[in-house]
C-alpha cells in the first residue's frame, strides 16, 4: 500500500509487548509524561498530544530494546571504579554490579503477544525517506545529524526529529497513518512499531491490537535467556 510516497505496511500480524502488569498494553498514564508534558520515547508525540504504545515481531526483539540500558558502558564503569566509597555507605547501600539486572525487575512485568492491524509506516524505507526528506532535512541539520536519512532515524540523541516526524504521520488524513514501523538501533534484524493513540479510543489500549494473550517472564524464560547472553547481561539480588 502506498500514500503521499510513503512505504506503509498493512496488518503486520502476531507482535510482541514487553509491559507492567495487569495490563502490559494499556496506554501510559499522562502523569509519567515527565518532558514538558511529553513521553521520552522516540515516536512520541513532540506536541505531547496523544500517546505511543511500542512493541516488537518476537520476544526476544522486544527484550534486546528493553534491557539495553543496562549494558555495561566501559567508560561510566572505569570512571565510578575510580570513586572511594565510604565502607559505612557501602554496607548499607552496596552499589549493583555493572550489567547486571535485579531479580526485582521481573515482579510487576509480564509479556503478551497478540495481532496488530493498521497501517504503519516503514520510515527507514526508501520511499518514506524521499518522501520526508524537504520535510524534516532541516530538522535534522538543526538536531546535529548530517543529512536527514536512516542514520538520522536511528541516533538516539535527537528525539524531536522523530517525534516530529511521528507527529506529522498522526496528522495525515489520506491515507491514515496508525503507527510508525522501524529498526531497532540494537540491530537491523529486530522490527519494532509505535501503535498511535486516536481521540476516538476509550479503551485503555489500542483497539489496534486484537487477541492479546499474557506470558509469564521468569529467568527461564528462553527469549529472556538469549537476550541476557547477547547483552552480557546477568541477575542480581
Amino acid at each position: 500500500m502506498q500514500g503521499v510516497g510513503l512505504a506503509l505496511r498493512d496488518d503486520p500480524g502476531q507482535v510482541w509487548r514487553v509491559g507492567f502488569k495487569p495490563n502490559p498494553w494499556a496506554w501510559s498514564d499522562w502523569k509519567y509524561a515527565t518532558d514538558d508534558g511529553r513521553f521520552n520515547g522516540r515516536w512520541d508525540d513532540i506536541r505531547g498530544q496523544f500517546r505511543t504504545v511500542y512493541d516488537g515481531q518476537t520476544l526476544y526483539a522486544c527484550l534486546i530494546d528493553v534491557l539495553a540500558k543496562y549494558c555495561l558502558d566501559s567508560v561510566l564503569a572505569n570512571a565510578l571504579g575510580n570513586i572511594v566509597i565510604d565502607s559505612t555507605d557501602a554496607a548499607e547501600y552496596p552499589p549493583r554490579p555493572a550489567a547486571t539486572v535485579s531479580f526485582d525487575w521481573l515482579e510487576p512485568r509480564c509479556a503478551s503477544s497478540g495481532e496488530l492491524r493498521g497501517a504503519f509506516c516503514d520510515v527507514s524505507a526508501s520511499t518514506s525517506i524521499a518522501a520526508l526528506w524537504a520535510e524534516f532535512v532541516q530538522v535534522a541539520l538543526g538536531a546535529g545529524a548530517a543529512d536527514f536519512d536512516a542514520a538520522a532515524l536511528k541516533d538516539s540523541g535527537p528525539r524531536d526529529l522523530t517525534r516530529s516526524v511521528a507527529s506529522w504521520l498522526y496528522a495525515q488524513t489520506s491515507p491514515v497513518v496508525d503507527g510508525v514501523e522501524f529498526g531497532s538501533r540494537h540491530g537491523d534484524d529486530l522490527r519494532l512499531w509505535a501503535i498511535f493513540e486516536r481521540p476516538s479510543t476509550e479503551s485503555d489500549t489500542s483497539p489496534l491490537i486484537a487477541s492479546p494473550r499474557l506470558h509469564q517472564l521468569t529467568p527461564e524464560t528462553p527469549e529472556l535467556v538469549e537476550a541476557f547472553n547477547t547483552l552480557g547481561l546477568s541477575w542480581s539480588t
